[in-house]
């Protein structure tokens, strides 16, 4: 957005006559009634003006804020951004998703160190400085990538349960927005492909109550543990249940390598 006004400032600036200095020091201390007595003239009114309006349309421009899409809570529309833990390792660096739905992103670890993320979607990626999510904006279908620090059990189920309570089913999390999730169920769904089930009941922006059903697959990369996050609500998720495994099936977390110009 910002770019426009400057645009936009070019673009006036270019309609000013030629020859026209400008003046460091006005001559008139009451420039825009200097600019309403002197308008259509070419003199040094014309300068101030140039100055002023250089003046304004920064001014305008820094206010600008780029709009982004909804953040937060069940269904994207949360009081705050969540906390999920994934930050871009170049900020520069966009998540891409290409036409077979490959979600590819390279975020940083706890340490700060590049861990290459990729998985496949059906839903498209969502524009959102909340981390990395794909969603349904029509339904309530979406994956999202969590990031914590390791934990040397999270193996265990408990543990992996309080991993999950201080996280994605906290109040800062992704399903806490408008109140802790209850009724919390952590179940080891498939442990040669690395899965959880985990059912729960979450609230909406009217504070209704949601059951909601997602699969989760933690990869431990170094000090950190990613995970993907994918489900809807408990009443969808079974006609949805071969989708969210292949979602799940493609996920996939590796240290990725750090060359010289990166690390500088």
């Amino acid at each position: 957005m910002q770019r426009y006004f400057f645009l936009l400032a070019i673009l006036l600036l270019d309609r000013v006559p030629p020859g026209l200095g400008f003046s460091a020091t006005p001559q008139n201390t009451n420039d825009w009634t200097c600019l309403k007595a002197h308008q259509g003239k070419n003199d040094y009114c014309s300068d101030i003006s140039r100055s002023m309006f250089l003046q304004t349309a920064a001014q305008f421009a820094v206010t600008a804020t780029v709009a982004s899409a909804f953040d937060g809570g069940v269904g994207g529309l949360g009081k705050t951004k969540p906390e999920t833990g994934v930050t871009l390792f170049e900020e520069s660096s966009a998540p891409i998703q290409n036409g077979s739905g490959l979600v590819t992103a390279e975020i940083k670890s706890i340490s700060g160190k590049p861990i290459l993320v990729e998985f496949q979607s059906p839903w498209p990626l969502l524009p959102t400085s909340a981390g990395l999510e794909a969603r349904d904006l029509r339904s309530s279908e979406s994956a999202f990538v969590q990031l914590v620090s390791s934990n040397p059990d999270w193996k265990n189920r408990k543990v992996f349960q309080q991993l999950l309570e201080a996280s994605v089913l906290a109040k800062q999390g992704k399903y806490g927005a408008y109140g802790t999730p209850t009724d919390i169920r952590v179940k080891p769904f498939d442990a040669e492909r690395g899965v959880y089930t985990v059912t729960f009941t979450s609230y909406t922006p009217a504070m209704r109550e949601s059951e909601r059903q997602v699969y989760i697959k933690p990869i431990e990369v170094g000090d950190s543990l990613v995970m993907l996050v994918a489900g809807t609500t408990r009443n969808a998720f079974s006609s949805q249940e071969k989708t969210f495994s292949k979602v799940i099936d493609s996920f996939s977390a590796i240290a990725a390598p750090e060359s010289r110009l990166r690390a500088k």
